[in-house]
């Protein structure tokens, strides 16, 4: 992971101004704790649409943050969250769901394992109970932790796990069955996943000169920037994160935006990336709330009858 300095305020303030003057209108916070700086995220949010990670232990303020985007993650079930996050001792997830009861601002990502439990589809009930949405992450094992983690395994029952939440719980999952499908498989359309299709890349970073020139598609305004504010990293996930392994959400819907192109062939495949884009664009904030809620439930069910028609399960057959 990469290690550097936080920016002063002046360099904080610098930093918005000229994200300002570039045309930036979105940003997304994470890593670290964004609870512990409540007024940068503050500062952030009057200036851009803003979606924040956070463990959920302290609760972000509402004053300032209205409109806000507020991502809570988790780590699968009871047992596993208590396990990676709790040090086997606390249940930090209760904690949590206090801290944002019934916050409309919330979408919890619950991050899987590659068999995750049974118990799982409680923690998502927890989430839906609490009267927030419910998202999805899949985990990498960096640290060799091994065994039921081991994403060496493959995705393909978090897979079916997922597209079995949002047949049942379709209007309180902000989450796509095509989406799942990318993610999990690795592949779109005959592309295969990796560091020269993915579009969530530094454009100012000189070590991406190569990859901005090779014909894929990439953000053309996109930027990842550590706690110092200074030099832009690799791209969103860091420098030394082997792609390979990376099954990160928002860099895999970025792939999905950005191959409009490769699914205009037929209505099941334009629907799925209508979907992703609406899923996005419903998260991030864009579309009002309850709009959004609202309709929720008819897009997750189009876009699974969508992934389940026979043109689209052709391009995922790897």
């Amino acid at each position: 992971m990469d290690h550097v300095a936080d920016a002063s305020e002046r360099e904080f303030e610098s930093f918005v101004a000229s994200e300002l003057a570039r045309g930036t209108n979105f940003v997304t916070v994470l890593g670290g704790e964004p609870s512990l700086a409540a007024e940068r995220v503050r500062y952030l949010a009057a200036n851009f649409r803003l979606v924040v990670v956070t463990n959920g232990l302290r609760p972000l303020p509402l004053a300032g943050l209205e409109q806000a985007t507020i991502a809570v993650s988790v780590w699968g079930d009871r047992r596993t969250d208590r396990r990676l996050r709790g040090y086997n001792r606390l249940d930090l997830f209760e904690r949590s769901l206090a801290n944002y009861r019934h916050d409309p601002r919330v979408v919890w990502y619950m991050t899987l394992p590659p068999s995750p439990s049974e118990e799982t589809e409680e923690s998502v009930l927890a989430c839906i109970d609490n009267g927030n949405l419910v998202g999805f992450n899949y985990y990498g094992d960096l640290d060799r932790v091994g065994g039921d983690l081991d994403h060496e395994i493959g995705f393909e029952r978090a897979r079916s796990f997922v597209d079995r939440m949002i047949a049942r719980y379709p209007g309180h999952i902000a989450f796509g069955s095509y989406l799942n499908t990318i993610v999990t498989s690795g592949y779109l359309k005959g592309s295969r996943w990796g560091y020269d299709v993915c579009g969530s890349i530094s454009i100012a970073d000189p070590a991406n000169a190569s990859r901005l020139a090779n014909g894929h598609s990439y953000n053309p305004h996109f930027n990842a920037y550590g706690p110092d504010l200074i030099k832009p990293r690799r791209c969103c996930v860091g420098n030394e994160r082997d792609c390979k392994t990376c099954r990160d959400v928002w860099a895999h819907m970025s792939w999905i935006a950005l191959s409009l192109e490769h699914h205009l062939d037929n209505a099941s495949d334009f629907y799925s990336w209508v979907a992703t884009i609406y899923l996005f664009y419903g998260v991030c904030g864009v579309i009002d709330r309850q709009e959004f809620r609202g309709r929720l439930a008819e897009i997750n069910r189009r876009d699974s009858e969508a992934v389940r028609s026979p043109f689209l399960a052709a391009s995922h057959s790897h």
